[in-house]
């Protein structure tokens, strides 16, 4: 039975580009069985991670070994973004919207009351869009309380929800004043806003999203990539990478990789993401083409 490297993505620190010689030792390693990758579709948006499985304890052992409670956090705390970030790609389209919610100057609500003034703004909208006929409301928010340096800061709220008329949403929060932006994905993706929203540390974040958001379609497949593929991936990162990942998923445009090793465990890290192709225009029919 392998043993999966993926719980100490950490250990793979490493860039691949140019390799040392012990570093391509240990991408051929004897305890390397396969290499198994993880599709993760949100959206317009295609994410891949290959990480080895081992035939022996050996490298679990070693990794056990070289692991440090603070290295787990931190790496709990990266999916736990991407996790965040997946979601939003996967239900938020350009007809949706960014709104930010303020307060009055001078008012500093306590983390109590600021928790119930975005509760009761979401119960509103909800509220507004059923009797109006309109889609059941999908929302993701986050309440900032700190400043980077940890000082308290003007209390805000970020919320990405469903699309619907500006003055209206608007007019449901009376405790300031609203900001609402229409969502505006980058290479089908609405990562930079959801990093933009989540950018304070771990522990001040305060985000809630509405329970009837879909999850990301994730499958493993333990033959798409083979351990030569993996390997020159990690000994031509620029050219060999996106070509392999091009040719697996021809329906998308390559955006980037990157290919780790670690010092401590055997095999490589990679990491690719790309973006649904725009549909190409329609043909046009012989009649078209005349008047044209």
């Amino acid at each position: 039975m392998p043993y999966s490297a993926k719980n100490y993505e950490f250990l793979f620190d490493q860039m691949c580009g140019e390799l040392t010689e012990s570093a391509f030792e240990a991408l051929r390693h004897k305890d390397i069985f396969r290499y198994r990758a993880a599709t993760i579709k949100s959206g317009q948006v295609l994410e891949v991670e290959v990480y080895p499985l081992w035939n022996t304890k050996n490298e679990v052992r070693a990794a056990k070994v070289h692991s440090s409670r603070e290295a787990q956090q931190n790496l709990n705390d990266r999916n736990a973004k991407k996790k965040l970030i997946r979601k939003i790609n996967a239900n938020f389209t350009p007809e949706d919207l960014h709104v930010t919610l303020t307060y009055k100057r001078g008012v500093l609500p306590e983390e109590e009351q600021a928790r119930r003034d975005i509760r009761n703004f979401i119960r509103r909208v909800r509220t507004y869009r059923r009797k109006n006929g309109l889609s059941e409301l999908k929302y993701v928010y986050v309440i900032e309380f700190y400043n980077g340096d940890g000082r308290r800061t003007r209390v805000h709220h970020h919320v990405i929800m469903s699309g619907m008329d500006r003055k209206t949403v608007k007019s449901l929060w009376p405790h300031g004043s609203v900001r609402v932006d229409e969502l505006e994905p980058e290479d089908g993706t609405l990562e930079g806003l959801a990093r933009y929203i989540t950018k304070q540390p771990t522990k001040s974040k305060r985000w809630q999203a509405s329970r009837n958001l879909k999850e990301p379609t994730i499958t493993t497949a333990d033959t798409k990539i083979s351990k030569r593929q993996a390997e020159r991936m990690a000994q031509d990162m620029d050219a060999a990478a996106p070509m392999i990942f091009s040719k697996l998923f021809p329906e998308y445009d390559f955006d980037e990789v990157a290919v780790k090793s670690s010092k401590f465990v055997a095999g490589a890290y990679i990491y690719a993401k790309m973006h649904l192709k725009p549909e190409p225009p329609p043909r046009k029919t012989k009649k078209q083409k005349k008047r044209g």
